[in-house]
């Protein structure tokens, strides 16, 4: 079992520290159960992974990783949440002409909810715990998604797996080391608020009350990455506001919106052109950050 990891492990470093990194993984499953056990395993493949991606805590792309993280979780909570009330929209809707949900929507829908758990468990404050079962239940749903499918009202199965991967791969590369602060995970829990409650809201009032007056999709702000992007822009903001450097704050937030991006782009009937739309909303904010940060700079050279 050791061996095969260990090879996941750069051949340098591996000659450098792979006795000590086998001596502490011997150490740490002496005794331990099945599950530990694979734990343990996990933990040491990520870290191995993370070695080989050059994406430790001492290097840009581990510190941009683990400043996405939580953003990513609150984007993966906010699109669970909204994935819910729709199927919610469609069980109380009583008109007949409407598809109703089958069995594989009943599965992703457990699936969202295990996913919202578990996101919800992250941002509470058991960050590692949260962010693992993230890991899993993400892997799980792009499986499902890949070979089973997904039919009825709840999406496309290639969005899917584009989402989760993505997802998974951030929460994995994040330096485990760099767990996030009570003030970022709270940033991050109003930041997943605020990109749930709006759309949410307005998907279920556009299905259930003008859906048959209408004969357009629905509006751009809830069809497209306008929302999250956005949101995740306004955090960016109040990251730097709180002190932290505006660069890295947009580059985690463009980040952490990578995978709502990707998943919009996965869908059929995408239309290119809202790509754009993100790109507009974090080029307006890389204006606003740098011009807010331009008098800061000034006044402390000043000082």
């Amino acid at each position: 079992m050791t061996t095969p990891v260990m090879r996941l492990y750069p051949s340098e470093y591996r000659a450098r520290h792979g006795h000590e990194i086998a001596e502490v993984y011997r150490q740490a499953i002496d005794g331990a159960g099945r599950l530990a056990t694979s734990r343990e395993a996990a933990d040491l493949a990520a870290h191995a992974l993370r070695m080989r991606l050059k994406c430790s805590s001492d290097r840009p792309a581990g510190r941009l990783l683990a400043a996405a993280a939580p953003f990513v979780v609150a984007v993966l909570a906010a699109h669970a949440g909204r994935e819910l009330f729709e199927l919610a929209a469609f069980l109380l809707d009583t008109r007949g002409d409407v598809p109703r949900p089958g069995a594989a929507d009943m599965v992703f829908a457990g699936w969202w909810v295990a996913l919202l758990a578990a996101a919800v468990v992250a941002l509470g404050g058991r960050w590692p715990v949260g962010r693992w079962c993230l890991a899993v239940i993400l892997t799980v749903g792009a499986l499902l998604a890949a070979t089973v499918g997904r039919g009825g009202v709840l999406g496309a199965p290639g969005a899917l797996v584009v989402f989760s991967v993505l997802s998974a791969v951030i929460l994995v590369g994040c330096p485990p080391d760099m767990a996030p602060g009570w003030r970022v995970r709270r940033m991050a829990s109003g930041a997943a608020v605020a990109i749930w409650a709006p759309l949410a809201v307005l998907s279920v009032v556009w299905r259930t009350l003008f859906a048959d007056h209408v004969g357009i999709a629905l509006p751009l702000l809830a069809e497209s990455n306008m929302w999250p992007c956005l949101i995740l822009a306004i955090s960016a903001c109040a990251f730097a506001r709180g002190g932290g450097s505006a660069r890295p704050a947009l580059a985690a937030m463009v980040t952490a919106a990578l995978p709502v991006v990707a998943y919009d782009a996965a869908v059929p009937g995408y239309h290119p052109a809202q790509a754009a739309v993100p790109a507009i909303s974090f080029l307006l904010t890389a204006a606003v950050l740098f011009a807010r940060s331009a008098p800061d700079r000034a006044s402390s050279q000043q000082g």
